[in-house]
């Protein structure tokens, strides 16, 4: 940010005009905004090597640092910090300049890298839900930013095709004769079978033996595996 290099210089000015050498300010931003927008610890840095109390040196590198553009306000804060207060026009330019080019915030420092996002998957003969959600959002926010980084950016997406969560939505489709090409459906039988699974001990022979099957390619399954699973697609 161009006001943060404009309050650097304009310390290491000061310091040079109180002849105080080797010491580098460092900006922060204070935890609590009443007290600026930045602050500085330099002058207890610099208090030894210029044999002066913080606090007073704090007040003397202030007062050569004359008007700094785009500060507001100087102010000196226990035992020896620098507070700088920004104008409401250094605001008004740094939103301007965000919103005007689309390649703002963008850059270079994984260029050259290949980085894999893996997010969102979700599995077939069961509905999306929150978790899906917060998967799908926060997986694209960072494949977006490793993009305007310069990565080459894959994206993954994995389906649990086949697994005990399949036997019982199966398993609750014939049993309950509910439609594979509706989702809502599925959605239904999937409940229907994670419920008879947990509660009845012969559903839970049947689905765990409709689990086994499903790894065989099974002709009497097949139809309603493959509507199900496009029907999730």
């Amino acid at each position: 940010m161009e006001i943060e290099k404009a309050i650097t210089s304009a310390l290491r000015g000061a310091l040079k005009k109180l002849g105080i050498e080797g010491v580098d300010p460092v900006l922060d931003h204070p935890s609590d905004l009443a007290h600026g927008d930045y602050a500085t610890n330099v002058a207890l840095a610099a208090a030894k090597k210029a044999a002066v109390n913080p606090k007073q040196l704090a007040e003397k590198i202030a007062a050569e640092l004359g008007v700094v553009d785009g500060v507001s306000k100087i102010e000196i804060a226990g035992p020896g910090f620098i507070n700088f207060h920004l104008s409401r026009g250094t605001f008004t330019e740094s939103i301007s300049e965000i919103l005007t080019p689309k390649e703002w915030g963008s850059g270079s420092r994984l260029s050259g890298k290949k980085i894999m996002y893996e997010y969102t998957d979700p599995n077939p003969f069961k509905v999306f839900h929150i978790g899906h959600l917060m998967s799908n959002a926060i997986g694209e926010s960072l494949s977006r930013l490793g993009a305007s980084q310069g990565a080459t950016v894959f994206r993954a997406n994995y389906q649990g095709d086949i697994g005990p969560h399949v036997a019982k939505c199966i398993w609750a489709l014939k049993k309950e004769h509910l439609d594979p090409h509706k989702i809502e459906d599925l959605g239904k039988a999937y409940v229907i079978g994670s419920t008879a699974y947990e509660d009845d001990e012969t559903a839970k022979g049947e689905i765990d033996a409709i689990n086994k099957r499903l790894y065989t390619v099974d002709a009497e399954l097949k139809p309603l595996y493959d509507a199900g699973r496009k029907t999730s697609l």
